[in-house]
């Protein structure tokens, strides 16, 4: 079934056919995958959101009406499900108001140059390292585009809260690679 069309495929899952839903997998695995990667802690987490992301998508297969758009059904599927998982993992968190200003009256650097010299994984790797939360609001609002005021109500927090979170995971970010852009450069030169 690995030569089958989308649509047959499609097809096969809404009959709960296990070759069909096996090949669907099979072929919508890596860009799940690489969807999931942005919210989950590491691979594994990743792999976790990944199968129960999969299952829902199963479930609700019917909803599908057009096979040109599996990819962003999908895509809401695993990023729905994240949230979800992050909903109850979730740990409280605070953001003082100092914390705030500090971040804000931070100078931005030259984002564009810095990214320009890292690759995707070594971005998501940097991703990785930041804190749940911030992480979730990084990757809703710059990944898939939310709102803050959709992200507030995705994730049970206050707008003002989904704001300082993107602004600290950018600071930190912007901190992180530039670090590790300025260590290449070193490295490079010698």
């Amino acid at each position: 079934m690995t030569n089958a069309t989308t649509s047959s495929l499609i097809e096969g899952c809404r009959r709960r056919q296990e070759a069909a839903m096996s090949a669907f997998y099979a072929r919508f695995y890596g860009y799940a995958l690489s969807v999931c990667l942005a919210y989950a802690n590491d691979r594994e987490d990743a792999r976790e959101l990944l199968n129960d992301g999969f299952l829902k998508a199963f479930g609700r297969i019917s909803d599908l009406k057009n096979e040109a758009s599996v990819k962003p059904w999908l895509r809401k599927i695993m990023v729905n499900t994240a949230i979800d998982h992050y909903r109850k993992k979730k740990l409280p968190t605070t953001v003082s108001t100092e914390q705030i200003e500090q971040t804000v009256a931070e100078p931005y650097q030259n984002d564009e140059a810095i990214l320009a010299q890292l690759s995707a994984d070594h971005i998501l790797a940097v991703l990785h390292t930041l804190p749940p939360a911030y992480r979730m609001v990084f990757s809703l609002n710059v990944l898939d585009g939310y709102a803050h005021r959709d992200i507030a109500e995705q994730l049970h927090i206050t707008e003002s809260t989904s704001r300082a979170h993107l602004t600290e995971a950018n600071r930190l970010l912007r901190r992180a690679l530039a670090s590790q852009t300025n260590l290449s450069h070193e490295r490079a030169k010698r």
